[in-house]
């Protein structure tokens, strides 16, 4: 993970759990989105902007960038009714590791991704 200068470690927990709330927020707007509620307004862009700012977190490498382009990906995927978000990696697949990543957060307070996800993503 990368900090800003303005990170305070003192922060760490309150940003796992913003980014923990951002990822079941997701989530719970795909599964809306899917059952035909569908909310474009949502963007996951935007509240990882937020979060990078309000945080002083940059999500231009490692682990987090590789959520990063999970949710984005995962969120267009979702909008635009596809079935793949890459050459064999499904919705369902990444909706998987979604909720897998979000119970390995609320579990440890880390961010930390199986090598299976982190092998997937790195090809996306």
């Amino acid at each position: 993970m990368t900090f800003g200068k303005d990170f305070k470690l003192e922060n760490m927990d309150q940003f796992i759990k913003e980014f923990r709330s951002l990822l079941a927020k997701t989530l719970i707007w795909s599964k809306e989105f899917r059952a035909g509620t569908r909310n474009y307004n949502f963007d996951v862009d935007n509240e990882v902007y937020i979060i990078s700012k309000k945080y002083g977190v940059h999500f231009d490498d490692g682990d987090l960038n590789l959520i990063y382009n999970l949710l984005d990906f995962y969120c267009d995927a979702i909008k635009h009714d596809f079935k793949e978000i890459d050459k064999g990696y499904s919705v369902s697949q990444s909706h998987k590791d979604i909720e897998t990543i979000l119970a390995k957060m609320s579990e440890s307070s880390t961010i930390e991704l199986t090598h299976e996800i982190k092998d997937r993503l790195k090809r996306i």
